[in-house]
């Protein structure tokens, strides 16, 4: 067996479906209008780079939220695919969470050609009460416009 099936197989079905649903849970918050709850999904000192200025902790990143839950005119998608998550302990973890993005403001359809390809680095950490919160997203853009 190789080391990275061990990896994979480390955390538990019920861990790993905690961590890809937060990981949807964050992009289905932006593109429903709701991004002022971004700030619930990740632990008191968490941070999210790579979107804007850096936002360090949750009041931060909360703030964030709230600015973009205010762009009424902004539409967006954000399709995430090839997720990986490896366990670091019996507590936390780290994934990578490739992402295309689509976005358009103003009124009408918009272009079906992506904004961006990205990825997202992030860090996990499983609380005392077993949910799953963010520590750390690092968003790098591979292709396309920042």
């Amino acid at each position: 067996m190789s080391s990275a099936v061990r990896i994979v197989a480390g955390l538990s079905p019920q861990d790993r479906l905690a961590i890809e649903q937060l990981i949807q849970r964050h992009a289905w918050l932006i593109d429903h209008g709701e991004a002022d709850k971004v700030g619930e999904l990740f632990a008191e000192e968490g941070a999210l780079y790579g979107i804007g200025p850096d936002k360090v902790g949750r009041k931060a990143i909360a703030e964030w939220g709230r600015q973009r839950a205010a762009m009424a005119e902004r539409r967006s998608r954000h399709l995430q695919s090839n997720i990986l998550i490896e366990p670091l302990a019996a507590d936390a973890a780290r994934g990578w969470v490739p992402l295309t993005l689509y976005r358009h403001d103003g009124p009408g359809e918009g272009s079906a050609t992506p904004l961006l390809i990205a990825e997202y680095a992030d860090r996990y950490v499983k609380g005392p009460d077993g949910t799953w919160l963010f520590t750390e997203r690092r968003l790098t853009v591979l292709f396309g416009a920042a």
